[in-house]
């Protein structure tokens, strides 16, 4: 943003001392420049408007509520949504993991296990409600299981936990987000790396 906001400036800097040199500059050719000029800042002003088209904000209730109760940033949530199913909550990947921020059955059956919900289905992890609030759930677990670490909750959130668990003991990675090529799964480095730009977008977009 700092980029687009001098290269206005230097248009309009431009302009002026164009006209302050050659006092005949066609003056088609100086309101076509203004116009120009006009319509970036005008972009520039407007582009978090235009961003939320690209990363929009969907159950924003079921969200907002599942962060208050978990202490969670709500647009690590809503990152976390847009990468995994893009919002779809009848996504289902090819390893069977289900709905918005795609649960796996078996991890789903040990959420409602630990959260005494004693009538949950598998088919309950295409209903928002319950996909929302038991991946804000587990991902809370995770947090505090891996002392706020942004870059180990993601990986554990996609690699497993067990499996970060054991590259953290054994040296393999450090846990550190510039180190993330280190990460033995080549699906969960590209997990973590995506995650973390799109959670920067949404903080950015929607943040005062």
């Amino acid at each position: 943003m700092i980029i687009a906001i001098n290269l206005a400036e230097s248009i309009l800097i431009l302009i002026v001392g164009v006209l302050n040199v050659v006092g005949n500059l066609d003056w088609r050719k100086i309101m076509l420049v203004i116009l120009v000029t006009l319509l970036i800042l005008a972009l520039i002003n407007l582009h978090k408007d235009f961003l939320k088209i690209v990363y929009p904000i969907y159950y924003e209730s079921l969200v907002f509520d599942s962060a208050i109760e978990h202490d969670l940033d709500p647009y690590l949530i809503l990152a976390i949504m847009y990468v995994e199913s893009k919002f779809d909550p009848q996504s289902t990947s090819d390893q069977g993991a289900r709905g918005l921020m795609q649960i796996m059955p078996q991890t789903g059956d040990w959420i409602a296990s630990s959260l005494g919900d004693e009538e949950f289905s598998v088919k309950d992890l295409y209903k928002p409600a319950i996909n929302i609030k038991y991946a804000s759930w587990y991902l809370a677990r995770l947090r505090d299981g891996f002392n706020s670490r942004l870059p180990v909750v993601l990986a554990a959130y996609n690699g497993g936990q067990g499996n970060v668990g054991k590259w953290l003991k054994n040296k393999e990675w450090d846990g550190k987000q510039e180190n993330i090529g280190s990460i033995p799964f080549s699906e969960t480095r590209g997990y973590v790396a995506k995650v973390t730009k799109v959670y920067k977008r949404y903080q950015y977009i929607y943040n005062d």
